[in-house]
């Protein structure tokens, strides 16, 4: 297995920076998903590691071997793409075999590994037919098959599900998980569906106009986003985030229209402007006088075992996600609150998270905005 390493990379498209200097380590092992919406550079970013596109600056390393101007055939990485990039008249066998033939490896070596990958994969009674006659996932299988039967150093994979139907999507992101696991395989995944982000990756790196958002684990990203635009993007409804104002009243509060709400920080500073996070899942309904938001509600969204309620508080609009039935129908009232360790408050100018922090620290994984200094 391998481990990848960008160091400042970057590339232009005229006066357009799709990728702008991404500092990246891709552990020996690991399941890196690269995660954002369209446009943001995770493709190209992708393209640049596998040599198909030349940066306009920065390196790419490859167990600390300069790759940056190797040829895409003569590095040890292995590309999935999104098309499948199947050869019709070739059957399965020879779809899988082609990379070891370009070698011009021995005919009876080509066919025991072809049959080892297609055992792995579940292939192995599709062997003889062609591409046409398989479903999509099956046609899946065999490109990730064309892949493993090189023995890469690593994996890159370049939104491999986004072809498939719903459930063929989840039955083959748990094969290429479970394929993870038992190979120990080094893999860079491309997407911009966050349930594949959230259920196959060791870590995420989201990115936004080619920068780095953020780059943690799942649980990481989820619970302590670095930004607002990360709050935004994850989660389905995402982050509700509400402009407030912070200011000290014993313990800090944040207050807008409808909105006053302990943020469990005993701390003195004067007001701040601030935008307020909570996840839908993490507010609950409760009395008129124990409600820290207070708003009505204008849609109710079934989802089965589940209800998302849309509320209006002040001018904003506030989503409430529990267990059906919420209770709550169109026109109703919702007094809803929330428990300050659920809270987070970001720079409304800058967007990045703040926290009280009497001194910023350096060692943090993620800059941090400090909210304020001890009175």
């Amino acid at each position: 297995m391998s481990r990848i390493r960008l160091e400042g990379l970057t590339r232009r498209f005229g006066a357009v920076t799709a990728v702008d200097d991404v500092w990246l380590d891709v552990a020996d092992g690991e399941f890196l998903v690269l995660l954002g919406p369209s446009g943001c550079g995770k493709s190209t970013l992708l393209r640049m590691i596998a040599g198909l596109l030349g940066p306009t600056g920065g390196r790419v390393l490859l167990d600390d071997t300069d790759i940056t101007h190797t040829p895409p055939r003569e590095r040890d990485l292995a590309m999935v793409f999104q098309s499948y990039a199947l050869y019709p008249h070739l059957s399965v066998a020879r779809n899988i075999g082609f990379p070891l033939r370009a070698r011009r490896l021995r005919k009876d070596a080509i066919r025991t590994k072809v049959d080892e990958v297609a055992a792995v994969l579940d292939l192995t009674e599709l062997l003889a037919r062609k591409p046409k006659e398989l479903s999509g996932g099956q046609r899946q299988r065999v490109a990730l098959g064309r892949a493993l039967v090189r023995d890469p150093g690593a994996f890159l994979m370049d939104e491999p599900l986004s072809n498939l139907d719903a459930k063929l999507r989840s039955s083959t992101r748990a094969e290429i998980s479970g394929l993870h696991q038992r190979l120990g395989a080094t893999v860079v995944y491309v997407t911009h569906d966050q349930v594949e982000a959230m259920t196959m990756a060791t870590r995420i790196v989201l990115l936004d106009h080619g920068k780095l958002e953020q780059v943690g684990t799942p649980e990481e990203v989820y619970d302590r986003p670095a930004s607002t635009f990360v709050a935004g993007f994850l989660g389905s409804p995402p982050m509700n985030l509400v402009p407030a104002t912070a200011e000290s009243r014993g313990t800090l509060r944040a207050h807008a229209t409808d909105l006053d709400i302990d943020l469990g920080i005993p701390a003195e500073m004067p007001a701040r402007p601030v935008i307020l996070g909570v996840r839908p899942e993490h507010l609950r309904l409760t009395t008129p006088e124990d409600a820290a938001l207070r708003g009505v509600v204008r849609t109710v969204e079934n989802l089965g075992s589940e209800e998302v309620a849309h509320c209006l508080v002040g001018d904003a609009r506030v989503c409430v996600r529990g267990p059906r039935p919420l209770g709550l129908r169109a026109g109703d009232p919702a007094h809803l609150t929330a428990a300050p360790e659920t809270l987070h408050l970001f720079d409304p100018d800058s967007g990045r998270r703040l926290a009280w922090q009497p001194t910023p620290d350096p060692a943090a994984a993620e800059p941090e905005v400090p909210l304020g200094s001890p009175a």
